[in-house]
């Protein structure tokens, strides 16, 4: 179904505090289950000011409950919190606020998407917990997002929007050809550096694996020069495959990132690519008559009857495991494609945990209950990365050799490892 862009939000009411106020922090339940009674919203920030931070954020209206409080009309009703934290672990409240979103039920294929204007002065880094309630439905989204304002050269300070929407993008990903505007937070007329990457990196090794990975390297494969104009904005199309690095000073690594991994990303709809996330549940050999088949289609349909039996169960699981490598790409992409991470790797195998422990620099996934022994737990940390500020590299360990084989046996089987 095509989604409709929809940028008129009603805020009935905007509720501010000040400091001094006490926040606990508790263990998050999964925001990564994909099923009717999850809100996933977007975010996105912009370091307008050196007092304001701009906090965008984008919900889906048909993940949203619409009813008909006066029996006649339906509508949604959503509330977005956030309180700004100077880190993760504090309690004191620098900044808080509140909007209520009231939108009528004239079309569920859209958007709803607006900004709030947080207070957060500049050298400095602060943690922002937002959380979106559905009121309708009766539930709660949470999500932790760093404001970074220590200087005026790293990604937020910078804002991409759609050129013929005028919205900002949302995702750290466009298409070629897709007609985009770089806007900066200052408007001066300066010169814009780009770097432009062209990289094949490997999918993540399995969770047992304790090959080190090979260390990035910076030195770019072209550079060009762009100019902001007056107001600070440039207009930018990518035009080839790849990820190009706009910076104000090149003498560092800061700047903001845009990536192209292809016109289709982040949907599967060609056969070529069903074929890579295989590697993770096929013998080198099968993979290799895979990648070399002439019909990538038909290979792909035989190797999933093989394991199913038959095409009616074939086809559901290739359903089942191409709907979590999409999915693995909208919550985990980073400089890779989100299903070639550590955590997407995961995640295409086991599905979403349980449970989720975050921190400032972690997250921790348990498959299963707590503290029961023979529950299975990731523990992923948080890379410092110039590109991207949701990578996040496994804890590896020998201990999961057997659960890993497991998991892909059932796959082979032609089952789902933990039904969605």
């Amino acid at each position: 179904m095509k989604q409709i862009l929809f940028c008129t939000v009603v805020i009935l009411s905007i509720i501010s505090c000040g400091p001094s106020r006490r926040v606990a922090n508790k263990t998050e339940p999964s925001s990564y289950k994909h099923d009717a009674n999850t809100i996933h919203p977007q975010f996105a920030l912009f370091n307008s000011s050196d007092t304001i931070t701009e906090l965008h954020f984008k919900i889906a209206s048909k993940e949203l409950l619409y009813t008909r409080p006066d029996g006649i009309n339906f509508s949604s009703n959503v509330i977005i919190s956030y309180r700004l934290l100077p880190n993760f672990d504090s309690r004191e409240i620098i900044d808080s606020a509140s909007v209520r979103v009231i939108d009528n039920g004239n079309s569920l294929d859209k958007y709803l998407i607006g900004v709030m204007k947080v207070k957060a002065k500049s050298k400095h880094t602060y943690c922002l917990k937002v959380t979106v309630s559905d009121l309708n439905k009766n539930v709660t989204v949470s999500n932790v997002l760093n404001i970074e304002k220590e200087n005026d050269l790293n990604r937020q300070n910078f804002i991409i929007k759609s050129k013929s929407k005028d919205l900002p993008l949302f995702c750290n990903y466009t298409k070629t050809g897709e007609e985009l505007i770089i806007k900066y937070k200052a408007k001066i007329a300066v010169n814009l550096y780009v770097r432009y990457y062209k990289r094949d990196f490997p999918l993540a090794s399995p969770p047992f694996s304790m090959t080190d990975p090979e260390p990035f390297k910076y030195k770019a494969d072209s550079t060009f020069t762009m100019q902001l104009s007056q107001d600070g904005t440039t207009n930018f199309t990518a035009t080839k495959v790849g990820f190009y690095h706009f910076q104000l000073d090149t003498s560092n690594h800061q700047g903001i990132t845009l990536f192209n991994f292809s016109d289709l990303f982040p949907e599967i709809k060609k056969a070529e690519d069903m074929v890579p996330p295989l590697r993770f549940i096929t013998t080198k050999q099968e993979f290799e008559e895979l990648s070399n088949s002439l019909n990538k289609k038909v290979s792909v349909e035989k190797f999933w009857t093989n394991c199913a039996g038959n095409q009616d169960k074939a086809r559901e699981v290739i359903r089942k495991y191409y709907n979590r490598m999409q999915d693995a790409n909208l919550y985990f992409t980073s400089y890779l494609e989100g299903w070639k991470t550590d955590r997407g790797m995961i995640y295409l195998i086991y599905g979403a945990p349980n449970t989720i422990y975050r921190s400032a620099t972690s997250e921790t996934w348990t498959y299963g209950e707590e503290n029961n022994v023979n529950s299975l737990q990731y523990s992923f940390t948080k890379v410092d990365n110039p590109f991207t500020d949701n990578d996040f590299t496994l804890e590896r360990s020998g201990i999961y050799k057997q659960s890993w084989y497991v998991a892909v046996d059932i796959w082979r089987q032609g089952k789902t490892y933990l039904q969605d």
